[in-house]
């Protein structure tokens, strides 16, 4: 069979481009799993209000967990049909009796079960991710631990601003995943709903024990219970955007892990890095690569769940359809990124030494700003200023250091070390930094 996306052919792309844990929540056989898991749950959901005879949703039950359905005649079931459940029903009720058969599936429509079941293996992914984001954190807040007394160069518009701690930048990485984590806590209740609303979303069809039905499946199924949402996609789509969202956090991450790579930088390198077919000296940063490659991915792709909201009526073929093509790949994504985060995390290694080769290439006027405010304890800040401005155009004539000139036009000399630990553990570098890593120690320690 061809294969759709790299995410699909384990042989060649696999390792790369798929994830094999979170990949078996995506599988066919996954989800056949999840609907006859539902199925069976809901017969003894209607046994329960006496919708249906006990004897016979305990037959239905024992025989979902039984059932191996030919995947060829589903497919064929699925290209007439356009949905998974009738020919998987029509498997199911061969396995019965036909006094037991005829309550399988009793009052619920295709939909019902193909959400719940998507629903249900959302829910073990969201456990990966859960504990992939702690562990994202707790490698970050190590290294920002091991480097909070190391000075590099901050950038802005690519360019070289002012030093600042290392342990403040990795904090600036790890802040967005605190919030990230919180926002997945927020929105699982609205996510993980049990979905049962028959033909139009009434339940006509189960009579006035309809309710009490719907809260039954919910209690077995352990998912929040809900009025019917077949045509209500805001949760899935926020949903979408989570997983956009983190794989964006992360892509910015790689963003700074692929420029401070760059040899002509040097200031990271991975010990795990790719090679080259031709040229024996690359080791390249192939993490970082795949998780920027799933942020853009993931970006793309939530722009497009968007249009699934666009549910005409009371139920949709082409829209939900769409969600099929789209959600799926969002959720490798999400997984693949977290796992090269990860490896990238734990391959990581900073050099000091080309950290501070790269603050002392500009003479010194990467301290430029620091320097005004050292200056203008001697002066007007007006002052300052201007013998700055100075001192950085003969610097950029001449090469040399900027305090060497400063001195020369000031008579004040300047100490680099004052001004280093300043940067490093002044402003609001050490409690923004603190307030971070106390954030994720608890988080970690929560669990």
């Amino acid at each position: 069979m061809s294969q759709s996306t790299p995410h699909d052919a384990p042989a060649l792309y696999g390792q790369l481009l798929s994830d094999k844990e979170c990949g078996w929540y995506l599988s066919d056989q996954a989800q056949i799993k999840a609907m006859l898991k539902v199925e069976g749950q809901l017969a003894l959901a209607q046994a329960d209000v006496g919708l249906i005879p006990q004897e016979a949703a305990d037959a239905i039950n024992q025989a979902t967990q039984l059932l191996e359905p030919d995947l060829v005649a589903l497919a064929a079931g699925v290209a007439s049909a356009g949905v998974p459940v009738p020919a998987l029903v029509k498997a199911l009720k061969k396995t019965l009796s036909q006094d037991f058969a005829r309550w399988v599936h009793f009052g619920a429509t295709s939909q019902d079960i193909v959400d719940t079941a998507l629903i249900l293996n959302c829910r073990e992914l969201i456990k990966i991710y859960r504990q992939r984001l702690l562990e994202a954190i707790r490698l970050c807040v190590q290294l920002a631990e091991a480097h909070r007394g190391t000075l590099i160069a901050g950038r802005t518009r690519t360019q070289q601003a002012i030093p600042m701690s290392f342990g403040l930048k990795v904090a600036n990485w790890i802040a967005p995943l605190l919030r990230q984590f919180e926002r997945l806590e927020e929105l699982v209740p609205r996510l993980l709903k049990v979905q049962l609303g028959g033909a139009v979303g009434s339940l006509a069809a189960m009579g006035d024990g309809a309710d009490a039905v719907v809260k039954n499946l919910a209690d077995r199924l352990s998912l929040q219970n809900a009025p019917s949402w077949h045509a209500q996609r805001d949760s899935l789509v926020e949903f979408s955007g989570w997983l956009a969202m983190t794989t964006g956090i992360l892509g910015k991450m790689a963003e700074d892990w692929l420029r401070m790579a760059q040899t002509e930088v040097g200031e990271l390198r991975f010990s795990n890095g790719g090679g080259s077919s031709t040229m024996p000296q690359k080791c390249n940063p192939v993490n970082a690569e795949i998780m920027v490659t799933m942020a853009r991915q993931n970006a793309g792709l939530a722009g497009q769940m968007q249009q699934c909201m666009l549910h005409e009526h009371e139920r949709s073929g082409y829209a939900w359809t769409q969600e099929w093509l789209l959600l799926p790949q969002m959720l490798m994504g999400t997984a693949v990124s977290l796992r090269h985060c990860l490896e990238g995390l734990e391959s990581l290694e900073i050099s000091a030494e080309n950290v501070e080769t790269n603050i002392a290439k500009s003479h010194g006027l990467i301290y430029a700003e620091a320097a005004t405010f050292a200056l203008a304890a001697h002066m007007s800040r007006e002052d300052a200023s201007r013998y700055v401005a100075e001192a950085c155009e003969k610097v950029a004539g001449t090469g040399q250091h900027l305090f060497e000139v400063l001195k020369a036009l000031t008579g004040h000399q300047l100490e680099i070390q004052s001004i280093r630990h300043g940067l490093l553990d002044g402003g609001a570098t050490k409690a923004w930094t603190d307030e971070v890593l106390e954030s994720a120690e608890r988080l970690i320690k929560m669990g």
